[in-house]
């Protein structure tokens, strides 16, 4: 083997580490984020009967990489708990939504390749637990 095809196995060798390496968190961005639009399942009222959906406050999340990825939702709420969802698997440039009732604007998400056994998405336990009142 010489010198050249050495460094060049390196470098082959480095960049796929690097790949593998990129956090999936990088693959999630915020593509829309609204106030006040209806949402079927939040419920409040003002005036006693009028449906209100001012509070309401939703956020789109797209996975912007090539691989299938694992994504987790926790959307806070204005009185500080958090609404969590359920682990979502999102395809290459697939989209998502969630959503807070009576929402304060703050959002947590985590996400994980596929398959990948080494990254742990937090539980709703942990969620409620380690964020209350953040």
């Amino acid at each position: 083997m010489n010198h050249r095809s050495f460094l060049l196995g390196v470098g082959l060798s480095t960049t796929l580490i690097a790949a593998k390496a990129q956090n999936a968190n990088d693959c999630v961005m915020k593509v829309a984020s609204t106030w006040g639009q209806p949402c079927e399942k939040c419920e409040s009222y003002k005036e006693g009967y009028k449906r209100d959906h001012s509070g309401n406050y939703q956020i789109e999340l797209e996975n912007t990489c090539r691989d299938l990825i694992e994504v987790k939702v926790a959307m806070q709420e204005k009185n500080g708990t958090w609404r969590t969802f359920p682990v979502k698997a999102l395809m290459p440039q697939e989209k998502m939504t969630a959503f807070a009732c009576q929402g304060s604007g703050k959002y947590l998400y985590w996400a994980r390749r596929v398959n990948d056994t080494e990254v742990l998405l937090p539980s709703d336990h942990e969620i409620l637990t380690s964020y209350a009142g953040r």
